[in-house]
């Protein structure tokens, strides 16, 4: 990427975690940036596109989980108990209720990609990536006998991916469910994808 406008990106996505989406306007992120009116509109199709990747890098900051890293740390781990435990701290990370306004933010998101076609199409490239790599975490597993190798990984992925996600509709709950309950859950889904051979090894 280009580095002004990765500058763009960066600036905005700063201004963002101050303030609310709807009140930056180019010129704040002109004067904050230091970049000129016609670099922005060189980079950007109008100032809405900025933002769509304000947006979307958002999105895939919290969706990662810091997949790649953990793909790597699995190919070069020890064993299955290392893998195992490395995912489920990873899982736990992303799952308390710290967490809840980063599901609540990437919910608003998601939900605006419905109706903007642009967004949705920027959004379905970052979502795709992280398949691929819930995908890849996957054949890791079953090429090392860790899990089955029958089922398949792109379904594997999109049940991981919910699993996680699912805990937004706990954060809109009144009544609270304890978290050791719903990572029980979580847990049990992970081995059941990822380590099924678990029991054998």
């Amino acid at each position: 990427m280009h580095p002004t406008k990765q500058r763009l990106i960066e600036v905005t996505n700063t201004i963002y975690e101050k303030q609310a989406l709807h009140t930056i306007t180019a010129e704040l992120v002109l004067r904050e940036s230091g970049v000129t009116k016609g670099s922005l509109y060189h980079h950007f199709q109008d100032f809405s596109d900025l933002i769509e990747h304000v947006l979307v890098l958002r999105h895939e900051t919290f969706a990662s989980l810091e997949l790649s890293a953990m793909n790597l740390e699995i190919d070069g781990s020890s064993g299955i108990e290392t893998a195992r435990a490395r995912l489920f701290t990873a899982l736990r990370n992303r799952q308390d209720s710290t967490s809840s306004s980063d599901r609540s933010e990437r919910a608003l998101i998601l939900s605006q990609s419905l109706t903007n076609q642009r967004l949705s199409a920027k959004i379905l490239v970052v979502d795709e990536r992280i398949t691929q790599l819930w995908m890849a975490l996957y054949s890791s597993c079953a090429h090392r006998g860790w899990t089955s190798s029958y089922l398949d990984p792109r379904s594997v992925s999109a049940v991981i991916q919910g699993a996680i996600f699912g805990r937004v509709f706990i954060d809109l709950q009144f009544e609270e469910l304890a978290m050791e309950n719903w990572m029980v859950i979580v847990e049990a889904v992970a081995d059941r994808l990822y380590f099924s051979n678990r029991i054998a090894v």
